[in-house]
This record gives structure tokens, C-alpha cells and sequence, in this order.
């Protein structure tokens, strides 16, 4: 303003055509001319108090010790009762703090790959919305890329992306760079990241190492996050439709003739042909066998010692019951683990709703024992008892370890030889049950002679057939 209103009078042009001209008041443009006449040929810079002055080296000293602008606004309003808006304090804050400096994150052929999801939005799949998110594989040196739609980011799913990325290049490289992940990191330290446990196996198996970004750090994985974003921008506005198994399909044909064949944004060079040319031949070998995926999932175990899983239940030994318990399966056997120590072990039930249960499983009173067991507890009482055992097992085949055990439980109030022998009595009379052997014992019938006895004398409701000749 000042060198438009100098160069206005030295052509003659009057106070008011000026201030006419340039929107402003005669006044103001009289202002100017006397003090570019004083020799002030432009104007000072306006200063005024700011509100936080008197507390200058006070902000600056908490801001050094990390309070953040919401903390410093709250001490000045409580303690200092001083009426002023916490976007004043921000703003005032700034100045304090410098900001971080980035360094371009160099990386060898075959050094590091980064990987991560992204969510772009609800597919249909089976007349379903499902969320779908993408995952994304992106060579650090070559800048080649791997995508695949995926409905979760459960641990086996980000594994076999993994499996899968591996396979498309043909190698493996040396380091992964991950994000803090629930399906990969557990605990989101970069200095010391505690990798999950499958996953750390995984990558052990294929020779390579996970790095931990650092939380809140994006610029940290900052080649796999425009990797997702130019899913996003570039393939997403290309589908006319939502159909989740067409959109899987034509992901793998943008990967091979859009997203790696282009002249790449930051490197200018075509991602496919670096890759070709110099990082294929520094990658690590695959191995010989494929990593096998199993889901691995926390569960509590249930007061009647089972856990669920997917819709059935499988027996734990009992004394975990209301303990959390690890499950690992990969699609046909399960492994019930306790701080790493296997406990369990079925195979994967077939349909919904089943209980599945291993007998050792059970409290001991409440097991099924062998059929070893019986037919040694009944050998300790007799040669007439383990042919009783046998005639009950084919009389009964589903329910004789309850008529074998009732038979055991005799010897406690009786002498073993008079169960033996009241065992004899009543395979005499062909009376095969628990209670014909009791009521022998009970009785007394052992002693009588056969001829002597009838059925109904051993109890139950045994009557003489010849009987129902003389009814009419």
C-alpha cells in the first residue's frame, strides 16, 4: 500500500482519485504521504500485548517437561483464574515446539517389505453387506505391491496374506515393517515388541524378521499407507458394482497391468521392472513347505470344563474350568493350549450344537472307566463274577459299566466270595441283572437248593410261564 500510494503521487494523482482507487479513506491515504514524506518508506510492523506475555517463560517451562496445550489451558484457568480460550493457549503453545525433521527411509533390494490394512467400505458376498478391508504388501526398494480383499484382520487371515504376497513374488525378503497391529504386535513398543506367537513362528518358518512401527507414527510404514491409498483412489472408482468375489478378482488384475506396471509417483521408475532387474534375485528362497495357518483365538473355559468353538463344544480337563485357555486349529484338529502347555486335543466336529468330550476329560467320579478296569475289579472277586460281567455285556452292551459297577459296589457290605457265588446263583436262574444279585446277597439264597427256589424269591417280577396256560 505504501509503494502504490508513493507511486500514485509522483504521477500527479490527487489524495481523493487515490483513496477513491485503492478503497480506502482520504484520511488514511493522507497518513501514508506524511510519513513517506519523514522518510518512512513502509510501514512498521503492529505489536501489541498478547494476553499469555506474563506467563511466557511459565508455558515454555511446562511444555519442556510434556504437559500438553489442554493441561497448560486448565492450570491457567484454575490456578491463575485467567479468562482465556484454549485455541488462544494452542496457539501460543506452538511456538515452543519444534517440529519432527523426516529422513527418506532407504532401503537395499530385498531388504524390507511393509504391510497393513486399510477398510474401504461394505461389499456383498452370499446376499450379505460384509466390511471388507484391503491388505496391502509393498516391496520398500522396488515399491512392487501385493493387495487382497479380506473380511477381517484376524491372525490367521494376515498370515495367509502373507503366505500368499510370498508366493506372488517367488521370495521372501529379509525384514517386515508392521503396524501395531492386534493381529501381529501385542504389545505396541517399537524398542521391544512382543510379536504374536503364531505369527513369530510363521515368520521363523520363512527365515525373515518383523520390524514394529512405532505408534502414532505413520510417516514410519509410509510406502504401505500410500500403497492403500492408491487402492482407494485409483482401483475402488474403477468398480461399477459391490459384488465382493468379482471386486477379489479384478484387484488381482489391476495389481498385474495397473498398480505395477505404472511410472511410480515418488521413485519415477516402473515398479515391475526394478523388481525384474534387481530385487527378485535379493530375495530370501520360499521354503520347501508351505506354513500351515491354524486360527488362534482366546477362550474361558465354561463351569462344565468345554470351550466354544465355531458352534461346538470340546472338553478340557475339568480342573481348568473358568480359566482363559488358548485354541489353535487349522480346519481339521484342535489344540487347547495353557501358557503354552498343550491340554487338550480333539478333532473338528462336523455341523453345530455338539458336545465333544474325552472321558479322561471328566472329574474321576464322574468317568467311565475301561473295560479293563472292570474286568479286573471283577476278577478280584471271582471266576462266576467275570462270566456274570460277560452274559451282562451282551444282554446290555450300552448300559452294563452301571450293572457291572452296582456289582463292585457290593463288596463293600459284602464278603467278596458271597457276591461271587450270588453271581453263579443268578446265571443258575438266567436272571441277569444287578438287583437278582443283591436280593441273592439280601436273602440269603445262595445256601437253598435249586429245586427249592422260585423267581419271584430273587426278586423283579419273575412268574412261572404255565401260569398264563390256565387264564381265559
Amino acid at each position: 500500500m505504501y509503494y502504490t500510494v508513493k507511486t500514485l503521487i509522483s504521477k500527479g494523482i490527487s489524495q481523493r482519485q487515490i483513496a477513491k482507487q485503492l478503497g480506502i479513506s482520504r484520511n488514511t491515504v493522507a497518513k501514508i504521504i506524511q510519513k513517506i514524506a519523514s522518510g518512512q518508506s513502509w510501514p512498521q510492523l503492529q505489536t501489541r500485548d498478547k494476553k499469555l506475555s506474563d506467563f511466557h517463560d511459565q508455558i515454555r517451562e511446562l511444555v519442556e517437561n510434556n504437559k500438553s496445550a489442554v493441561l497448560i489451558h486448565d492450570r491457567l484457568v484454575r490456578i491463575h483464574d485467567l479468562s482465556v480460550s484454549y485455541p488462544t493457549v494452542a496457539r501460543y503453545v506452538r511456538q515452543f515446539k519444534r517440529s519432527e525433521v523426516f529422513v527418506p527411509m532407504l532401503c537395499d533390494p530385498g531388504e524390507e517389505a511393509q504391510v497393513d490394512f486399510g477398510y474401504i467400505g461394505r461389499f456383498i458376498q452370499d446376499g450379505k453387506s460384509r466390511k471388507v478391508w484391503v491388505f496391502s504388501f509393498i516391496l520398500s526398494h522396488s515399491r512392487l505391491g501385493y493387495h487382497e480383499l479380506v473380511l477381517d484382520q484376524k491372525v490367521s487371515t494376515f498370515i495367509a496374506c502373507h503366505i500368499h504376497s510370498f508366493e506372488y513374488l517367488g521370495g521372501v525378503p529379509a525384514t517386515i515393517k508392521i503396524d501395531n497391529l492386534k493381529a501381529g504386535v501385542i504389545t505396541p513398543c517399537f524398542y521391544e515388541p512382543i510379536i504374536q506367537e503364531q505369527y513369530a513362528r510363521f515368520l521363523k518358518h520363512y527365515g525373515c524378521s518383523p520390524i514394529v512401527s512405532r505408534p502414532y507414527r505413520p510417516q514410519d510404514k509410509g510406502k504401505v499407507e500410500s500403497g492403500i491409498k492408491y487402492v482407494i483412489n485409483n482401483f475402488i472408482p474403477r468398480l461399477n458394482h459391490r459384488d465382493l468375489d468379482r471386486a477379489k478378482k479384478e484387484l488381482a488384475l489391476w495389481n498385474d497391468n495397473v498398480s505395477n506396471v505404472r511410472v511410480h509417483g515418488t521413485t519415477r521408475k516402473v515398479p515391475l521392472e526394478v523388481f525384474n532387474q534387481i530385487e527378485k534375485k535379493a530375495l530370501l528362497p520360499l521354503p520347501q513347505q508351505r506354513y500351515e495357518v491354524f486360527d488362534v483365538e482366546q477362550r474361558k473355559v465354561a463351569t462344565y470344563h468345554h470351550v466354544l468353538f465355531k458352534y461346538n463344544y470340546y472338553s478340557v480337563p475339568h480342573d481348568y474350568f473358568g480359566q482363559e485357555v488358548m485354541i489353535r486349529s487349522n480346519g481339521a484338529v484342535m489344540r487347547i493350549y495353557k501358557n503354552l502347555q498343550e491340554i487338550a486335543l480333539h478333532s473338528i466336529a462336523k455341523g453345530t450344537g455338539q458336545y465333544i468330550t474325552r472321558e479322561e476329560h471328566k472329574p474321576p467320579n464322574k468317568q467311565r472307566k475301561s473295560r479293563d478296569y472292570y474286568i479286573n475289579k471283577v476278577n478280584q472277586i471271582g471266576p462266576s463274577a467275570l462270566l456274570f460281567m460277560r452274559a451282562v455285556e451282551q444282554k446290555k452292551p450300552r448300559h452294563w459299566h452301571e450293572m457291572i459297577s452296582g456289582i463292585i459296589s457290593l463288596t463293600r457290605v459284602h464278603e467278596i466270595l458271597e457276591v461271587d457265588r450270588a453271581c453263579q446263583r443268578a446265571l443258575d436262574f438266567d436272571a441277569i441283572s444287578y438287583r437278582t444279585v443283591k436280593n441273592i446277597l439280601e436273602k440269603g439264597l445262595c445256601d437253598f437248593d435249586i429245586e427249592d427256589l422260585s423267581l419271584s424269591d430273587l426278586g423283579g417280577y419273575g412268574h412261572e410261564l404255565s401260569i398264563y396256560d390256565n387264564l381265559k
